[in-house]
């Protein structure tokens, strides 16, 4: 019987932790009743049928990545989400505050408003 190795399939994936996560994934996805696309043997498991796919390249490695990140990511991007991906981009993250107005109350009836500038935020972190 012959057995599936590792530099089988690094023909098609370089990396050998890629490799485990992307044999992992494929492991998944015949578990979830995905078609197995080579002959399989008596008795044979899941991960060494994902191995055994990648190794022959009758799987996408391509659409197994894909796969794995679509399964870690928290949000889907929809076609509306994209065009304001750019701006949310461009945020300043360090300064969230600059250009904000802020509120606070001198007396019980007047309130003073100010506009934050840049000089006014503390950059450097403080001790507790």
């Amino acid at each position: 019987m012959a057995r599936i190795t590792v530099e089988d399939c690094e023909k098609f994936v370089k990396n050998r932790f890629e490799l485990v996560i992307l044999a992992a994934q494929r492991a998944r996805q015949i578990f979830a009743g995905d078609k197995v696309t080579i002959e399989q043997k008596k008795d044979e498991k899941k991960p060494v049928i994902a191995l055994r796919e990648i190794a022959e390249n009758t799987v996408s490695t391509d659409q197994l990545r894909e796969s794995v990140i679509d399964k870690f990511r928290t949000f889907n991007i929809e076609e509306e989400d994209d065009e304001n991906l750019d701006e949310l981009m461009e945020e300043d993250t360090y300064r969230p505050y600059v250009g904000l107005e802020m509120q606070s109350v001198a007396a019980e009836d007047s309130k003073e408003v100010s506009i934050v500038d840049e000089s006014e935020i503390d950059t450097e972190p403080t001790n507790s």
